[in-house]
């Protein structure tokens, strides 16, 4: 039996590399990667509403130093703004500057093709049966681990 631990990571990695390289073509001057744009994108998705950094280390499932690092540099580009609530100060929320909504609002719809792109990558030469059957058994891998 293949020892699965170590593929995942392997097409993680590759995955990661690939969307990190398609968003620095989008991304120029930014030089955004991968993880970045992906918090950029739920943010713009969440349309204004305050998202806390606890919410976004479970979506992404991403540790705290970790997500703290991205948001760190986000916040240098003035591309999010982060806030404390009065109601709960050991949360931190965040929401997209006008600098990032004005960025997503330039580049959405081409983040949203490269995405589409980078999956097509991942499922091609891949049965529409054995896609199927990959979205469930990944799906059951997160859950045995959450």
């Amino acid at each position: 039996m293949d020892n699965f631990g170590p593929l995942i990571k392997k097409a993680n990695t590759l995955i990661e590399k690939e969307l990190n390289n398609q968003m620095r073509k989008i991304f120029t001057e930014t030089n955004l990667t991968g993880p970045q744009v992906a918090l950029l994108v739920f943010l713009f998705e969440a349309n204004g509403k305050m998202i806390s950094q606890k919410e976004l280390e479970t979506t992404f499932a991403i540790s705290h130093p970790t997500i703290r690092g991205i948001i760190k540099r986000l916040v240098q580009q003035d591309l999010i703004n982060t806030a404390v609530p009065q109601n709960d100060k050991r949360q931190v929320v965040l929401s997209l500057t006008d600098r990032g909504v004005s960025l997503m609002n330039e580049n959405i719809e081409q983040i949203q093709l490269t995405m589409e792109q980078v999956n097509h990558k991942i499922i091609s030469n891949i049965s529409k049966g054995s896609q199927e059957e990959l979205s469930v058994n990944l799906k059951q891998i997160i859950q045995n681990f959450s």
